[in-house]
């Protein structure tokens, strides 16, 4: 869907990191055009359920978990990165 790099060279960083920022960019995109906002959450439920699943409210529980998750890692992420930035 995002690139013509043959399926072999998926373990290739460089090649997986590109294909995974334009799938990240393509929900962030989905989920904006149906009025919803890009939060790490969101993201990450569109990520795991379906964009789809995603806009429709319809995500199973195990997708919302997940979502919940990833959005607590990036909230510990950003608060470690503002504390490296600000010295601590």
């Amino acid at each position: 869907m995002y690139t013509t790099v043959p399926f072999m060279r998926a373990l290739d960083r460089h090649a997986s990191d590109d294909v995974a920022v334009k799938h990240y960019e393509w929900l962030k995109h989905g989920l904006e055009s149906a009025g919803l906002p890009a939060t790490p959450y969101n993201i990450a439920l569109a990520w795991n359920g379906g964009l789809d699943a995603a806009v429709l409210g319809r995500s199973p529980a195990v997708a919302h978990d997940y979502a919940q998750r990833a959005a607590n890692l990036a909230a510990a992420f950003g608060a470690e990165r503002v504390a490296v930035a600000d010295g601590g």
